[in-house]
């Protein structure tokens, strides 16, 4: 059963959107082409789906160059540290894993969860936690658990968000309140757009969504922060077996350290207090 906290009334704000990447210092480790493990010398090769903002995405949807976001920079910064160039390849979502499997790519790093499925076939290096959000409108009285007794909540069919919501429900129900109501739809799109036109009051998403989410319609939909608990965390993968996953770990971890992934979450709206404790 997940944590619910009943009765916050914690705030969220939301940062402007600015991408930004930095170099660090480079590994003891690495070679002059880059560290062991690497398939080209000189290179960081990455697989990822540049379609899930703020994580990885095309700026003003501009597909012939680089894709930038958190996943993107913090590549980016992870090559510089290196000494080597990253470069990106545009992959379909469920050809992802094929691809790294394939040698096409040294990391998948395009906001996978880390799941046992995954970590059978592929080394996964943890860097951010990650969970579910209420959104409601800004000027909404929905601002703990309980507000959400007998209200409408539109989600994405047939995901994690939906099986968020019955246990939210339980939660609800367990204290004598009212149930609320589940209202699913088929895109993401939809539940925020049944929401502005009135059809629910409140839709659930990823947090890392919410920028998003906000930016689109001009703040009118804001966070309700406290309601659930990060329980799932963004992993890069890499080859089973290779000697880059201690690469990208110690890299990772000196990033951290540095405050370059921290200031690389600020840019695009992320907790940076959520980054996992393998990236700091």
């Amino acid at each position: 059963m997940k944590k619910f906290v009943f009765g916050s009334v914690a705030a969220a704000a939301v940062v402007a959107l600015t991408a930004c990447s930095g170099g660090a210092g480079a590994s003891s480790s690495e070679s002059a082409g880059g560290p062991n493990g690497l398939l080209k010398s000189g290179e960081l090769s990455v697989c990822m789906t540049p379609q899930y903002k703020p994580m990885e995405f095309y700026k003003d949807g501009n597909t012939g160059t680089q894709p930038i976001g958190f996943d993107a920079d913090a590549a980016v910064a992870l090559a510089d540290s290196w000494g080597v160039k990253a470069r990106f390849s545009d992959v379909a979502f469920d050809g992802l894993m094929p691809a790294l499997q394939a040698g096409r790519c040294d990391v998948v790093w395009s906001g996978l969860y880390v799941n046992e499925a995954r970590q059978q076939v592929a080394d996964a290096v943890p860097y951010l936690k990650t969970g579910s959000v209420i959104i409601a409108p800004k000027d909404s009285n929905i601002k703990s658990a309980e507000d959400l007794a007998g209200k409408t909540v539109a989600v994405l069919a047939g995901g994690a968000y939906e099986s968020n919501l019955k246990e939210l429900s339980t939660a609800l129900k367990s204290k004598g309140l009212l149930d609320l109501i589940q209202q699913s739809y088929p895109q993401n799109t939809q539940t925020s757009a049944a929401v502005t036109n009135g059809k629910a009051d409140a839709l659930i998403d990823t947090d890392v969504s919410v920028g998003e989410i906000v930016e689109k319609t001009g703040g009118n939909l804001q966070p309700v922060p406290g309601i659930f608990e990060a329980d799932a965390v963004f992993g890069v993968y890499v080859k089973k077996g290779s000697p880059l996953t201690a690469e990208v770990r110690d890299g990772l971890k000196k990033l951290a350290t540095e405050g370059k992934l921290a200031e690389i979450a600020k840019n695009y709206a992320l907790d940076a207090s959520r980054l996992t404790d393998s990236a700091k």
